[in-house]
């Protein structure tokens, strides 16, 4: 061993030099600036805050918090993230493309509902199975939409910013906006070091208000909660997470079906008010779903699809492109 050593320190600087290999030097560096697109980095950033969620659950159990110094709900909150954009995430032009904004939401979102739900999650897969229903209890995306504003340099870093835009009787909107990094303060936070909310609350002290972020886009997202075929009200989910108080008459026994809307319900003024803010945006967004409808002509449906060409851009390995 100790020969070992002393012949490592007899190589010279030029001979150590010469015995790197650039390629692999290369590959390392390659790969360790675009990290965030190696496999499975995606399921780390999903899985990660559900993960700490459930570690927080099992170690103390959730506790009601009251967010002092602020005037908004918690359930309307946000979540902030950090991210940068690699190189493989950009395009011809070094920006960052449009189709990775994509993975950037999946991340945000789930650290915004395990922050926010995970406890309301638990509990109501519980109440459910011991009233008899089976299935796996599952938050389902049921739309996205993003408006893009500016663009987002080459390793640049950034910040993701999610919140809940409203619910219905079926869906929980989230509105996220990708803002640059330093141009908004936050005043405070509510145990940045938890995945979930507790009484533990770190609200710093701050008398200036936060300047106007620089927001690169902004998406708005929906989901459906579902155990097995059985739909789950947001608001239920909600309440259960403890965001909008004692649990609502009705739904204490239970009850799977939601009211056709919210406004008659015993949820607090100022939720409610912001959350018909919300729905102005939600209404409007889906009136998109008729789309659906709309892929086929009244010609193409009678007389058949006359399409301008059929390409067969990137196939699977199995299979020969379309010529």
């Amino acid at each position: 061993m100790d020969a070992q050593m002393m012949s490592l320190f007899d190589t010279s600087l030029p001979e150590i030099i010469a015995s790197i290999n650039p390629w692999k030097v290369a590959t390392i560096v390659l790969l360790a600036l675009n990290v965030k697109c190696l496999p499975f980095v995606w399921h780390y950033r999903i899985f990660n805050p559900l993960l700490r969620a459930a570690w927080l659950r099992f170690r103390s159990p959730p506790q009601p918090v009251v967010a002092s110094g602020t005037k908004i709900p918690r359930v309307f909150l946000l979540s902030i993230t950090n991210t940068y954009a690699p190189l493989f995430e950009c395009d011809y032009n070094l920006h960052k493309s449009n189709s990775t904004y994509f993975t950037d939401l999946d991340a945000s979102r789930s650290y915004l509902l395990s922050c926010l739900c995970y406890d309301g999650l638990v509990t109501i897969d519980r109440e459910l199975a011991a009233e008899g229903k089976t299935g796996m209890l599952a938050a389902i995306i049921g739309s996205v939409t993003t408006s893009f504003k500016k663009e987002i340099r080459i390793f640049e870093e950034y910040e993701v910013w999610s919140r809940i835009l409203t619910w219905d009787r079926k869906w929980l909107y989230i509105v996220t906006h990708f803002v640059q990094k330093g141009s908004s303060k936050t005043t405070g936070y509510l145990n940045a070091q938890s995945m979930r909310l507790t009484s533990n609350t770190s609200i710093q002290e701050s008398k200036h208000s936060s300047s106007p972020p620089v927001i690169f886009a902004t998406s708005v997202s929906k989901y459906v909660f579902k155990k097995g075929r059985l739909t789950i009200p947001p608001e239920r989910l909600l309440r259960a997470s403890g965001l909008l108080g004692q649990t609502k008459r009705g739904q204490e026994k239970g009850l799977s079906e939601p009211l056709e809307s919210t406004s008659d319900s015993d949820v607090p003024e100022d939720i409610e008010l912001e959350r018909l803010k919300g729905m102005v945006y939600a209404e409007s967004w889906n009136r998109l779903d008729s789309l659906h409808e709309e892929l086929l002509k009244e010609d193409e449906l009678s007389n058949g699809v006359l399409a301008i060409n059929h390409g067969g851009d990137i196939s699977p390995p199995w299979r020969f492109p379309v010529v």
